[in-house]
């Protein structure tokens, strides 16, 4: 038998920096009969392929053990395997869940990831530990301090009056666009400090805010100004300056993959006194856009004609963004804002993500950089290339949705299996300091609400005529609520950052867009969901320290999977039956169910969860 484990036998484990020698073993019992063994290392973005062969071999009672050691490499993807030559010929070790297992064909090989990134490469430490607030501004809270001002676009919005009325969509509205509004504004943000507060909130998280004729604003109609139904840009640093003074971080969204065709820059409505793009071909902005046939036909975001795409590397549009001193990204950091979540990061050559880094960081050295990527962000393919978000000179992070769906995966199939292997293969891939500051989140304003994914799981057979109002109640969301506990505390307890989207705290349900989007107000209040949130957020700040810390399984069973977090092991147990673990000791601090301590071990409460301080 031969023995490969790269989460056990690889040192450092993980992602390393281009200055650590990396050291590999590998055990060979003593049967098994080899006449060689070789590393074999493919640098992904050059295809340069090393050959690496033992520096020593140990021998023991019953097995030799081989050691390879790899020079510090320089930044980049690596893939690796192991070839073996013996009496019986040639054949390979395989990559399974991070184990070596033998196989005879070249064509059968999974290699084994090794991620190499700068040692320069940091994070922000104000982040690290905390917990994130996501808000879609017109519908959290409509404050009666301000008076929404008329838009340049003012003849195409519709405006609610009542604030719990349904919002409009293409289920109940023919010819239906997203331009109705609730008028939900920057001071009713203010206005619930103590929610944040209460929550132990240190990050806000806002879409975005700059102006555009529809209510998501991801359809930019002047990079510089706070849509008029929102607030001023001074109501704005006001309230970046006022919330830092409590400890909470506002972070913005940045669109720039695309603008509106209702916008300064494009001006396909007339809406404003530019000359935009479809305007003139002589328009200052023509050249950040590509047309087919001028001035109708040109390339948008997804087919979406409202959201003509830029030409992310036109030399005046990079200027327009990224010039340090007049550009779009300064300009909101000096407002006060803390960082960025970027819109789409899939969709920005490396070039454009390069310069953005430097402006970002040169601005403010802790300003947050936080990416829209679906996918594991070091092995994604976007623009015909691996891209190079966590190499060090991009991203600090990303939106964790591989690990939003193996946490709801896990409380509806009760795999603990499936869930540690997701968990541990982000750590495998991801450099440590972007994991400490990994966006974490259950749902978010392009998924369906965490209650309603949990409770109806296909939610894309649910008849689209019932989705507007169909919600659980009962025995239904009584169940969901104790999956929604487990799966949260799993979420508040992983390496990075818990990321709340508005509304969940207090139990809103809701299918996708817009249902995803109702208007936020305590009157619904579901009080059990929100105790639990309160606790949760008060345990994880009182630990804080220990979440900063490394990760590791201790024990895992059917349903059931212990992790330890420095000084704390955390449990998850979708078991029927209350599992015993012995030889784990430690105080319960925090759990769904308290359990009576055991002398020989901890208890894990059945359908539930706990912590234990060791």
């Amino acid at each position: 038998m031969i023995f490969y484990h790269s989460l056990k036998n690889k040192y450092p484990s993980g992602a390393v920096t281009d200055k650590q020698t990396i050291f590999i073993q590998v055990k060979v019992t003593k049967e098994t009969h080899l006449s060689s063994i070789q590393l074999v290392l493919k640098e992904d973005f050059t295809q340069t392929t090393s050959i690496y062969h033992p520096s020593r071999s140990t021998i023991d009672a019953d097995a030799t053990l081989y050691s390879f050691e790899i020079s510090p490499l320089h930044t980049g993807l690596y893939f690796y395997y192991f070839e073996v030559r013996s009496e019986i010929g040639t054949y390979f070790l395989s990559n399974h869940e991070f184990q070596a297992v033998p196989v005879l064909n070249y064509h059968e090989i999974n290699s084994w990831q090794l991620t190499v990134y700068e040692e320069q490469f940091t994070t922000p430490e104000w982040f690290k530990g905390g917990i994130m607030y996501q808000i879609f501004p017109d519908r959290f809270k409509r404050s009666e301090q301000y008076k929404a001002k008329k838009a340049a676009n003012e003849d195409i919005r519709y405006r609610h009056d009542e604030w719990d009325e349904l919002p409009q969509s293409s289920i109940t509205h023919e010819n239906y666009k997203a331009q109705d509004f609730f008028l939900g504004n920057l001071k009713g943000i203010e206005e619930e400090l103590d929610h944040f507060k209460a929550l132990n909130i240190n990050c806000i998280y806002l879409n975005p805010i700059m102006e555009s004729p529809d209510n998501h604003r991801y359809s930019t109609a002047d990079y510089f100004n706070v849509d008029p139904y929102l607030g001023t840009n001074e109501d704005f640093k006001k309230l970046c300056a006022k919330f830092k003074k409590h400890g909470i971080e506002i972070i913005l969204d940045g669109v720039f993959s695309h603008t509106g065709d209702d916008s300064i820059y494009f001006n396909k409505q007339g809406h404003y006194d530019s000359v935009g793009a479809y305007n003139s071909t002589e328009s200052p902005y023509y050249p950040w856009f590509s047309f087919m046939e001028f001035p109708h036909t040109y390339h948008s975001w997804w087919g979406f004609t409202n959201l003509p795409t830029v030409n992310k590397l036109n030399p005046e549009f990079m200027n327009f963004i990224n010039n340090p001193k007049t550009g779009v990204l300064p300009f909101w950091q000096h407002l006060g804002i803390g960082g960025w979540r970027l819109d789409v990061a899939d969709e920005f050559p490396d070039e454009f993500l390069d310069v953005l880094r430097v402006t970002v960081k040169q601005t403010d050295p802790e300003a947050l950089i936080i990416g829209e990527v679906w996918e594991d962000a070091t092995t994604k393919y976007a623009y015909d290339k691996r891209r190079r978000y966590f190499l060090g000179k991009q991203l600090d992070s990303v939106m964790n949705y591989p690990w939003k769906d193996a946490i709801i995966e896990f409380v509806q199939t009760k795999n603990a299996h499936a869930l540690r292997f997701a968990i541990e293969e982000l750590i495998d891939h991801y450099p440590k300091p972007a994991l400490e500051v990994l966006m974490n989140l259950l749902d978010s304003h392009d998924t369906e609400r965490i209650i309603t994914k949990i409770g109806f799981g296909n939610t894309e057979a649910v008849p689209l005529h019932e989705r507007p109002t169909l919600e659980l109640t009962g025995k239904e969301l009584a169940d969901t609520i104790q999956k929604l506990k487990i799966a949260s505390f799993i979420q508040f307890t992983l390496p990075g950052i818990p990321s709340i989207y508005y509304g969940d705290e207090i139990g809103m349900q809701g299918f996708r867009d817009p249902y995803n989007r109702k208007t936020f107000s305590k009157k619904e209040i579901n009080e059990e969901i929100f105790t639990h949130y309160k606790a949760l957020t008060a345990f994880r700040t009182e630990y804080k320290e220990d979440f900063k810390g490394n990760f590791n399984v201790v024990y895992e069973n059917g349903g059931c999977l212990v992790f330890q977090r420095e000084s704390l092991l955390c449990a998850v147990n979708m078991n029927d039956n209350t599992e015993y673990i012995e030889g784990l000791h430690g105080k319960q601090i925090f759990a769904s169910h308290k359990t009576r301590n055991h002398p020989n071990g901890i208890l894990v409460p059945a359908n539930g969860f706990a912590a234990y301080q060791i």
